[in-house]
């Protein structure tokens, strides 16, 4: 029984009508996991006195409400460490280098996570460089992310004491399987690994390694577009992996186009199950070597959904990779872009 509250809770507001002159109140405890979760405050005319169900129904609903709030701050708090946990799985935008402009697409194959097994990067090199990559990691959803996590961080401790593309992903090998076998896993991924080198004339180098992954594309200033012939072996699966290895050499304008197989696997068509395939990918990007890097990377991403047509789909990420040029921007021109159909399209690049 505290009386005395009556007006200080009437001067909160929290009393709206009562007639705090003569009035009675009652606190009781809300339970809660280690200690009481607040008060449940009843407060009335001292005209009607609490008898004993009065006071065990106040009970009765105080031990409710105390479950109801400590449940929800107990969601609250998963609720928060779920979306840290997942903002730190996230795929990583490329860091900013000389000579190069970047563009990413992703699309997970659940939404609601915001997460999966695909993922992309980069990291800055002491001489100039940069190592990128793009790659899927085995399974989907949550375990298939905190995958990639793992992977990431690898990648980032290990191009610290070594930037060729080749010996690097054999090092991310050994410690890939090293991670899956201390915990009884069988999880592996496919993966292109690159490092890009500028040149003055505002071209770029390419050394790029595979591992078990689809082949990067490269569009040519002529439109042409060309499948880089890289090979390779899948990652974390045998000790001593087959690693492809190959250079590709980017003048001004041109542009490198890494992806899943959240594209090429894509199905849907006019009967719903037909892939969307190699070919139509290459059809798709024909005719647009003038794009900026963000703009082909987001068009990749919109055929493939087209082709989806809101079916389900594997998760998919795109990386593209532009060579600037020598003032470091890529130009901005007006294109015919073919629609993956046969049916061109002109679009042209907003300001």
């Amino acid at each position: 029984a505290l009386d005395w509250l009556v007006e200080q809770a009437a001067e909160a507001g929290w009393l709206p009508g009562l007639d705090v002159r003569g009035a009675t109140a009652r606190v009781v405890p809300l339970p809660g996991r280690e200690a009481p979760a607040g008060v449940l405050l009843v407060a009335r005319r001292a005209s009607r006195w609490y008898d004993d169900a009065d006071v065990d129904l106040v009970r009765a609903f105080a031990d409710r409400a105390g479950a109801a709030l400590t449940t929800a701050m107990l969601y609250r708090d998963q609720a928060e460490v779920a979306d840290t946990l997942q903002a730190s799985l996230l795929p990583v935008e490329p860091a900013a280098a000389a000579g190069v402009q970047w563009g990413t697409a992703y699309r997970p194959a659940q939404a609601g996570l915001r997460i999966g097994g695909d993922f992309y990067g980069s990291h800055r090199l002491a001489d100039g460089g940069s190592v990128f990559f793009l790659g899927d990691v085995s399974g989907k959803g949550v375990e298939a992310a905190v995958f990639t996590g793992q992977l990431r961080q690898c990648l980032q401790a290990l191009h610290r004491v070594e930037t060729q593309p080749g010996r690097l992903l054999e090092l991310l090998n050994d410690a890939l399987l090293e991670t899956t076998q201390a915990h009884g896993q069988g999880r592996f991924a496919t993966m292109v690994l690159g490092v890009a080198r500028p040149h003055r004339d505002g071209g770029l180098t390419l050394t790029l390694a595979g591992g078990g992954h689809l082949p990067p594309l490269v569009l040519r200033d002529g439109g042409e577009v060309e499948v880089v012939p890289l090979s390779g072996m899948l990652i974390g699966v045998v000790p001593d992996p087959r690693i492809g290895e190959v250079t590709v050499h980017l003048a001004p304008g041109e542009t490198c186009l890494l992806y899943s197989d959240g594209v090429t696997e894509a199905r849907g068509g006019r009967r719903g199950d037909d892939q969307f395939g190699a070919d139509r990918l290459v059809h798709a990007v024909t005719g647009c070597h003038r794009m900026p890097a963000p703009a082909l990377a987001e068009r990749v991403e919109q055929v493939t959904c087209d082709w989806l047509a809101h079916g389900d789909h594997d998760d998919i990420a795109v990386l593209a990779l532009r060579a600037t040029g020598p003032s470091g921007r890529a130009p901005r021109h007006l294109h015919s872009v073919p629609d993956p159909t046969g049916v061109d399209r002109t679009r042209e690049p907003s300001a």
